[in-house]
């Protein structure tokens, strides 16, 4: 395993110096990531490795999370430049690390997934998540946050509506490694406090909720196919932090099997991160194709381009929650988890998880109107460029490329519990290891048999199929062609032509029309921009004004003792002693 690894690191170091010879590397590098995922399924698997795991004491450690190596092997394979190349490198620093190494490789990871040099906040916080994380007993209440301020840049969290391109990025490989790292990270917080668990519990559910609602609304006002993806990767980002945030007050609760039903959905997550990896490849393909991937100049791909549609949308109705495949497994053991949750009687005690569960339920709206909103523009659209009208399948072997990324996230989703023996450790060979398919709730009364969706959708779909088949001829050309105007909107599309409606095509100008007046909403939005800059002005003329008043002067000293009462006061009732 640890030679894999050092081989895929010397020839991506060689890659760097031979830009020239990057063609020729790159099957050698997917090899090498291919069989970092080989060995790692293997060792799950039961079977014991010549030599080990890895072979560097204080350096690299032995833990259940190296299993996120499987998933990150598959995220290496599919790289195609050198900066996801560096970050699927630096994330294996961070899963197979030790904690100081371990911080390092995330810092890494953000460094090479950013396009600027940026996230300052989150390098320093993960300096001192490794601090922490060395002397548990003298900061181990504080913790969570550092972890959440170290993370959020590469989870993608982000309390922002905005979606201009410098603050919304477009999402590559490299996003998807620096959210493994991220989960590696979230996977070794040592205990703490009882009281401080079940605070931090509460503050990660909360934020990891608006992040999930802020993430789907990014999501829907995206101008591009690839901003549409960091939209939901920040969903995806969010469920992350609201799991942690429950596997927190799992475990100040002393509920075992409410802490082992965060750890199973924790690790759905890090599958369901294989939806992104099959979405990225098919649209590198459609980008090559069909040229650049902005939404007001896309349509009519699904007709022009079956085959590589019919991947991508199996990627989107992945990542959209949907069933049958994973992205509905992971929503329906989230609730579930949510319903499980210790409250007090009363209307009081139900309040906090009615309200997260709304959070929940309109994120979840908007990010299936995203979804829509996507699919509805650039597959089922009509073509509005030249270059667009012109794209076409590729040929066979680029299609085998992208059908064996998704061959993954398809196993998966047909048998999670397959997926998740194998990531514990608990996997049996043979077909009996397939019969375990379903998930089981937290309180074990509820069971989800996701095969069996699987199975009746399927046969649906082929009925559909054949009904479709036997009722309309196929076309003896593409149907689809570019035109030179404006004609009438397809029925299909559900929100208008884009080049017909305000804006690209976006619906959420239409809800929020509906809502709030337009220049109300203009007024909210420059507010917004410039309330953080006048923010900063304020505190910077403010502590001028404090350090000129002060500039030479004691502070009395009982009024500097009761400031020093209050600060000692706040610090035993966060941590809950005395």
């Amino acid at each position: 395993m640890l030679a894999a690894l050092l081989v895929a690191a010397l020839l991506t170091a060689l890659l760097a110096c031979m830009p020239g010879q990057g063609a020729r590397l790159r099957p050698v590098l997917a090899a090498c990531w291919l069989a970092v995922s080989l060995l790692q399924g293997v060792a799950q698997a039961g079977f014991t490795l010549p030599g080990g795991m890895v072979a560097w004491p204080g350096v690299f450690v032995a833990r259940p999370d190296l299993a996120l190596l499987l998933p990150l092997g598959l995220v290496g394979a599919g790289a195609r430049n050198l900066r996801d190349l560096a970050a699927c490198i630096a994330a294996a620093l961070a899963v197979a690390g030790a904690p100081v190494m371990a911080c390092v490789g995330a810092g890494w990871a953000l460094q090479a997934a950013s396009h600027a040099p940026r996230h300052a906040a989150g390098r320093v916080a993960l300096l001192l998540l490794a601090a922490g994380c060395v002397f548990p007993t003298q900061a181990g209440w504080l913790l969570p946050g550092l972890c959440a301020v170290g993370t959020g840049g590469l989870l993608g969290l982000s309390l922002s509506l905005r979606v201009a391109p410098r603050v919304l990025r477009p999402f590559h490989m490299a996003d998807i490694a620096a959210m493994l790292a991220a989960m590696s990270l979230w996977a070794r917080l040592p205990a703490g406090t009882a009281v401080a668990d079940m605070r931090w519990g509460g503050v990660l559910i909360v934020a990891g909720c608006l992040f999930y609602m802020t993430a789907s609304w990014r999501a829907l006002r995206a101008p591009d196919a690839r901003r549409v993806l960091t939209g939901l990767a920040g969903g995806t980002g969010a469920i992350i932090i609201t799991l942690a945030g429950l596997r927190l007050l799992a475990r100040a609760d002393d509920l075992p099997g409410m802490a082992s039903c965060a750890q199973r959905t924790y690790l759905l997550v890090a599958g369901l991160l294989l939806a992104g990896v099959l979405a990225l490849r098919a649209l590198d393909v459609m980008e090559r194709e069909a040229g650049a991937l902005v939404l007001a100049r896309l349509g009519g791909l699904g007709v022009l381009m079956p085959r590589l549609s019919a991947l991508f949308a199996l990627a989107l109705l992945a990542e959209s929650g949907l069933p049958p495949l994973l992205g509905f497994s992971i929503i329906w053991m989230l609730l579930r988890l949510l319903a499980s949750m210790p409250h007090a009687a009363g209307l009081a005690g139900e309040v906090p998880l009615l309200l997260a569960l709304a959070v929940l339920g309109v994120g979840w709206a908007v990010r299936m109107l995203a979804l829509v909103r996507i699919v509805a523009v650039m597959l089922c659209g009509r073509p509005r460029t030249p270059r667009g009208a012109g794209a076409a399948d590729p040929p066979v072997r680029a299609q085998w490329a992208v059908l064996g990324a998704g061959l993954p996230i398809l196993l998966v989703s047909v048998w999670p519990g397959w997926w998740l023996a194998l990531m514990q450790g608990e996997a049996r060979s043979g077909w009996s290891g397939l019969a375990a398919v379903t998930l089981t709730a937290p309180d074990g009364e509820a069971a989800l048999h996701p095969a069996r969706l699987c199975l009746l959708v399927a046969l649906v779909g082929g009925m559909v199929a054949v009904a479709r088949r036997l009722a309309c001829r196929a076309p003896a050309r593409q149907v689809a062609g570019w035109q030179q105007g404006a004609p009438a909107v397809p029925p299909w599309m559900v929100f208008g032509d884009p080049l017909t409606q305000v804006g690209p095509g976006n619906p959420a100008r239409m809800l929020l029309d509906m809502v709030v007046a337009a220049p109300a909403r203009q007024r909210f939005m420059r507010a917004s921009v410039r309330s953080p800059v006048l923010l900063r002005r304020l505190v910077r003329a403010g502590a001028g004004r404090v350090a000129g008043a002060w500039r030479g002067r004691r502070v009395p000293e009982p009024v500097a003792l009761v400031v020093a009462c209050v600060l000692a006061l706040m610090f035993i009732a966060w941590r809950g002693q005395g």
